[in-house]
């Protein structure tokens, strides 16, 4: 068949755009182009990849010389969406926040980048990871790829309203009428691709009682399918070779809170001096406020940390819990600490725990010898570690990203053939 050329779009953010370039890589390497279009701030990271880029023009690239990434999550910190907050009250805030007016800037900045990506393009497909689909995808008449990202009764009824609030949107739907579209049907934010809608979440764990069958599941968005590198090639020698005065258990660990959890500088403080009290020694990854705390003499760090080449060497994660992270590590075989703080990962967090391949703690909330027993708990359970290198093991001898690759091309070159 001949080659496809694939428009690509996510939300400004490393989790959204990371997804993607996992779950498309194997249709790279069959050859096909792929063009991501993103804002100046992620200029250069997805070509290093192999993917070409199109960069469209922002109000924030002329405010701002930071990271994309970083400052979307300052921002959400700042409108507290997260930090401390209950799961309610950032939950409220969010959806507020995602219907504010810097947010509907973002989308008609991306969707004038859009338009002007298809125009001078001219794709086979469109792939949009995001919470509020593009009217100028949903209207392109192309086929389009979707990669979506328990409590007290009495609270059912408003809980139902305000999630329904998250996936409908009159005023979005007003904002893209005066754009010159035509409204989503019943106002949704971003209907169901009409071709092909894929997540990734480990089957072992995944909840039947919502799944959706027709939904195409990769288990995991990036799979190390490569040789891993030598530990000592990713950290100091220094850290690896330190015994900790003879006190050294010999278990690592792998902490990252994610871009978000990262920037709130006090909840990194808050793990540091938890887990310098422990006879284990830790790898974290900083985040973009890096240079404003030290680690301790059990600890290495750096602002980024190749996340998938390092897990593979540790013998558990302490995670913000987000879907990323979650498949990542139950592809190579972890147990998982999960310390919620956002959408996805308090879903992610509920389910480890009540499966039993986690254990969740309230990041703001927990004491150090409720840390410390957690992370004793899963790192001695022998069961729990044969159980989950036997899934480890299946999501590594699945083909699901060339199965996805395949049905891509499937699917645009049927509906060439029905045009034609």
């Amino acid at each position: 068949m001949k080659n496809l050329t694939v428009l690509v779009t996510a939300t400004p953010g490393w989790g959204h755009i990371n997804a993607v370039a996992g779950s498309l890589r194997q249709l790279l390497l069959r050859g096909h182009r792929i063009i991501f279009v993103i804002e100046e701030g992620f200029r250069g990271k997805l070509a290093s990849l192999g993917y070409e880029e199109f960069i469209y023009k922002t109000v924030k690239a002329n405010e701002s010389k930071g990271n994309a990434g970083d400052t979307y999550a300052a921002d959400l910190l700042q409108n507290k969406v997260f930090g401390p907050e209950t799961p309610w009250e950032k939950f409220v805030k969010g959806v507020k926040y995602v219907d504010g007016p810097e947010r509907i800037r973002d989308t008609k900045e991306m969707d004038i980048g859009m338009k002007e990506a298809l125009e001078k393009f001219k794709p086979d497909l469109i792939c949009h990871v995001g919470v509020a689909c593009l009217p100028s995808i949903h209207y392109s008449g192309l086929p389009w790829v979707r990669l979506p990202s328990n409590g007290d009764q009495s609270k059912w009824k408003d809980w139902r309203k305000l999630r329904g609030e998250a996936f409908y949107s009159k005023k979005l739907n007003d904002i893209f009428e005066s754009w010159g579209y035509e409204r989503f049907p019943n106002d949704l934010r971003s209907p169901n691709s009409e071709q092909i809608t894929v997540y990734a979440y480990p089957e072992l764990i995944n909840y039947n009682p919502i799944r959706k069958m027709s939904w195409f599941n990769l288990e995991v968005f990036n799979k190390n399918v490569e040789k891993v590198p030598e530990l000592n090639s990713l950290v100091s020698d220094e850290f690896l070779n330190n015994n900790l005065n003879g006190k050294f258990s010999g278990k690592l660990i792998y902490v990252s809170m994610g871009t978000l959890g990262s920037i709130d500088l006090s909840l990194m403080i808050r793990l540091v001096e938890a887990l310098k009290e422990t006879n284990h020694k830790y790898i974290f990854s900083k985040g973009p406020r890096f240079a404003e705390y030290e680690l301790a003499e059990n600890m290495y760090g750096e602002r980024f940390l190749p996340q998938t080449s390092i897990v593979p060497h540790v013998d558990l994660v302490i995670t913000h819990g987000g879907n990323n992270t979650v498949t990542e590590v139950f592809a190579e075989g972890k147990p998982m600490i999960v310390m919620p703080n956002y959408v996805d990962q308090f879903d992610n967090a509920q389910r480890l725990h009540e499966t039993g391949f986690g254990i969740r703690l309230n990041p703001y909330e927990f004491t150090h010898k409720e840390l410390s027993d957690a992370i004793d708990k899963l790192l001695y359970n022998e069961m729990l570690h044969r159980q989950l290198q036997e899934a480890s093991n299946e999501i590594h001898a699945n083909d699901r990203h060339l199965q996805l690759a395949m049905l891509i091309e499937q699917k645009v070159m049927s509906l060439k053939n029905n045009i034609q």
